[in-house]
């Protein structure tokens, strides 16, 4: 359980970070009073690309987690069995997961259950903090301004 613990926050860190860098750096970019158009199409974009490299990691560590330290399995509910998942359903699990939207084709056993517990509730704090960056644009504030 303390391995997973440790990939899960290893993984907050990261995604943090990231996602703190990709709206900071989009910031840069938004002057919302010269045409919010633009402003919009930039945040919603870095965003978007934010929020899918963070489900990625996400992806790569539940990968390394199952296969590297043997911390749990992800298994398809039609079958027993993880052996037949490709890295994309890793992918696709981790998408699903980030989001909360839990579709439950794909169901993680072991320890990895934390961490997709841990990806859930970041994924919901990562988009928290994304929705409100657009809505800083939206009623004409440069966000990460004084």
């Amino acid at each position: 359980m303390i391995l997973a613990i440790i990939i899960a926050a290893f993984l907050i860190a990261v995604c943090t970070t990231i996602h703190y860098g990709a709206l900071k750096f989009s910031s840069q970019f938004v002057t919302p009073s010269r045409h919010l158009g633009h402003c919009l199409g930039v945040a919603v974009g870095s965003i978007v690309l934010a929020h899918t490299f963070e489900a990625l990691l996400y992806a790569a560590g539940f990968w390394v987690a199952v296969y590297g330290f043997e911390v749990g399995n992800l298994v398809s509910s039609s079958s027993s069995d993880g052996s037949s998942l490709n890295f994309m359903d890793y992918f696709y699990f981790s998408l699903v997961n980030f989001t909360t939207l839990g579709r439950g084709d794909l169901m993680p056993n072991g320890h990895l259950r934390f961490m997709t517990a841990m990806e859930a509730f970041h994924g919901f704090l990562l988009i928290t903090v994304s929705g409100t960056f657009v809505l800083q644009i939206m009623s004409g504030k440069k966000p990460f301004s004084n």
